[in-house]
């Protein structure tokens, strides 16, 4: 029991950055996000801009399909993975500078009257405490209270913080949109996106091999627009093979591909990506 509470509590203290994430594998998908104010707004923390204090804890019946605000949610959460039978609660608490999530279990246990006498015969509890970890998150909540905490506080009101802090709509952050019509756009588009510039390499055999964009860190990314698939397994994968297996002039390859329109046409297939992943290319694809 206390190892499942104790397993409970740090997976949801792990993940609890993006409630999309799998509380098993912490996978997620990048695009989704849990919105910009999410560490305000919804984890009590708006009082930062009136009384250093927290704003309370929210807890949760285990397991539970109740749904409700976002701090439920995530705690919500853990109910799929508990073993039949268990029950409890899990807490989320904010200490400003500490974040901490609280699981309690209680499982039902047969016991005889002469040992109840001694042990608790309602059945087996444990409880297990975890810290939320962040620590880009950290050092901006120092700098915020160090820098900026005397000139703001007392003169926002936290209701009018939370009136202040509304989540953009998702086409707000997405910033101007691009077209690309030619490889030639594509490139130099490339370069202004990684702040590189073109180089013509050499290859152990001796082929020329021009890259779109080298990057400060010696990773190569090329544009692709109009190619075939024939047309890069003849003509440019094996000359990145070459750089990537010689080393020096390279440390990585990216491959960029920029849809022409929007049924994907020209972009690779899943069995080449797979093949160019295989062998070491970085696969992006642009919209």
């Amino acid at each position: 029991m206390l190892q499942i509470a104790g397993t409970t509590a740090e997976r949801l203290a792990f993940t609890w950055d993006n409630s999309r994430k799998d509380l098993m594998t912490g996978n997620f998908n990048p695009s989704e996000t849990d919105g910009l104010y999410h560490r305000l707004t919804p984890n009590h923390a708006a009082d930062l801009f009136g009384t250093l204090t927290s704003g309370g804890g929210t807890k949760v019946e285990l397991p539970s399909d109740r749904l409700g605000s976002l701090t439920r949610t995530k705690l919500a959460k853990a109910s799929a993975y508990l073993p039949a039978g268990i029950r409890g609660t899990a807490t989320y608490s904010n200490y400003i500078l500490d974040r901490q999530i609280e699981v309690e279990l209680n499982k039902p246990f047969q016991i005889s009257a002469v040992m109840g006498k001694w042990f608790n015969p309602e059945g087996i509890r444990s409880r297990a405490v975890s810290h939320i970890v962040e620590p880009v998150e950290l050092i901006r909540l120092t700098d915020i209270t160090r820098t900026y905490f005397r000139a703001i506080k007392d003169r926002i009101s936290p209701k009018k913080v939370r009136d202040v802090l509304v989540e953009p709509a998702p086409g707000e952050l997405s910033g101007p949109g691009i077209t690309i019509s030619s490889e030639r756009q594509a490139a130099a588009y490339l370069r202004s996106l990684v702040s590189g510039t073109e180089h013509v390499l050499t290859t152990a055999s001796g082929k020329s091999r021009t890259v779109d964009a080298l990057d400060a860190r010696g990773v190569a990314h090329q544009a692709f627009y109009s190619m075939t698939e024939m047309q890069l397994r003849t003509e440019q994968l094996p000359k990145d093979i070459e750089l990537l297996q010689e080393g020096s002039q390279v440390k990585g390859v990216v491959w960029h591909f920029f849809k022409k329109d929007a049924s994907g046409k020209g972009m690779p297939s899943p069995a080449f990506r797979r093949e160019l992943e295989r062998k070491g290319i970085v696969v992006v694809i642009h919209n």
